[in-house]
């Protein structure tokens, strides 16, 4: 069983530790055959030997990288207030991935990789 996803946690301090922690918490909820692994040398949750979500502090905030494009989802991303790139979602302090929102991404690319 890989633990790369664990082994990255216990490197963060308290807040991150806890705020990302708390994303891969869910993933797991919503994807529970999720496993940990590493894509594009990120720990990240795998679903079916490719990447489902990575989650990554970086010195200005927290990267959320849901893997696949997110331009499609790019509105949902602004009408919660955060900030993105084509491929990530950035979580400055104190804000958080509105589950509905994480949920989305989840079942977006479970969706893909299932096709």
């Amino acid at each position: 069983m890989s633990t790369e996803v664990n082994d990255y946690l216990a490197t963060l301090p308290d807040e991150e530790h806890e705020r990302i922690l708390e994303i891969y918490t869910r993933a797991s909820e919503v994807v529970p055959e999720a496993e940990q692994g590493l894509s594009y040398a990120m720990p990240c949750l795998m679903y079916k030997g490719k990447g489902l979500i990575a989650v990554m502090s970086t010195k200005k905030h927290i990267g959320v990288y849901p893997f696949g494009n997110l331009g499609e989802l790019a509105d949902a991303v602004a009408e919660a207030g955060l900030d993105s790139t084509k491929g990530s979602i950035h979580l400055k302090m104190g804000q958080k991935l509105p589950v509905p929102l994480l949920d989305h991404f989840l079942q977006r690319r479970v969706a893909q990789i299932d096709k």
